[in-house]
């Protein structure tokens, strides 16, 4: 089983990145919301929503 509280550093790609294996850009929509040091966070919203519609709830502007 995965740890989830682990530590990482300051120039590691956002969890969501890290996870779909992409570079992290400075303007990451998801980083403000899934740190580094927290991979499981944005694991469990992945599996019930997706990247794609997470991405999509993310930039919905009010």
């Amino acid at each position: 089983m995965k740890e989830c509280g682990r530590k990482q550093s300051a120039m590691s790609p956002c969890a969501a990145c890290k996870l779909l294996r992409r570079r992290c850009a400075k303007d990451c929509v998801f980083a403000p919301y899934f740190p580094a040091d927290e991979p499981c966070k944005f694991g469990s919203v992945h599996k019930v929503f997706g990247a794609s519609n997470v991405n999509k709830m993310l930039q919905v502007q009010f």
